[in-house]
């Protein structure tokens, strides 16, 4: 007899996930907490999970691959490097204020060494970095000497780590305004354009 998968349930161990590594780092999540704290039987985890590695994995698989979906989407829409940088950021930032727990997983799991994205998922930004290059030297709106790194680091990178400075109220500003938006598109700008 099948097994009946409960959505509802798969939800809580992705978000009590999200949450444990957050809160503890990597290390400092087990599964044990992570099945207690989504209420279920750690049994029920490893239906879906070899071990924690596999589910933190999925989790930044997943997470990673929305906001390159995103930038997709806008590269294929023919907006300008300003505009879809712009875009970007607001995204990065809707984030921060709906599901702050997403965007300071990412930020955990960025500068956690045990953890790498995949190689497809890698090589998929590699190609929509350079899509952007392409068309930004091509418009004129980019240096010439600018680098697929580059467009990651301030396209992706530094919009995460400015946001986490707000989150951690590190220099006693918390907000995450229109304001903001505008002071981190220009920050990107500056450093990329001709």
């Amino acid at each position: 007899m099948a097994r009946i998968i409960d959505d509802n349930k798969l939800e809580r161990i992705k978000n009590a996930t999200i949450e444990m590594v957050v809160a503890n780092g990597y290390g400092g999540a087990s599964i044990s907490k992570i099945a207690k704290n989504a209420g279920v039987a750690e049994g029920y985890l490893y239906r879906f999970y070899a071990g924690k590695n596999e589910l933190v994995n999925d989790l930044l698989y997943a997470n990673v691959n929305e906001l390159a979906d995103s930038l997709e989407n806008l590269l294929e829409n023919h907006h300008s490097v300003w505009d879809i940088f712009n875009m970007m950021i607001v995204k990065l930032l809707d984030l921060a204020k709906n599901q702050p727990d997403k965007i300071k997983f990412l930020y955990v799991l960025m500068h956690d060494y045990n953890f790498n994205m995949v190689d497809d998922q890698r090589e998929r930004i590699y190609n929509l970095c350079l899509r952007i290059k392409e068309n930004g030297i091509k418009s004129k709106e980019l240096k010439e000497d600018v680098t697929e790194e580059e467009i990651y680091l301030m396209g992706v990178t530094f919009p995460i780590q400015f946001i986490n400075l707000r989150l951690k109220n590190f220099f006693k500003q918390s907000q995450l305004t229109e304001k903001e938006t505008e002071q981190i598109l220009n920050i990107c700008i500056n450093s990329l354009k001709q």
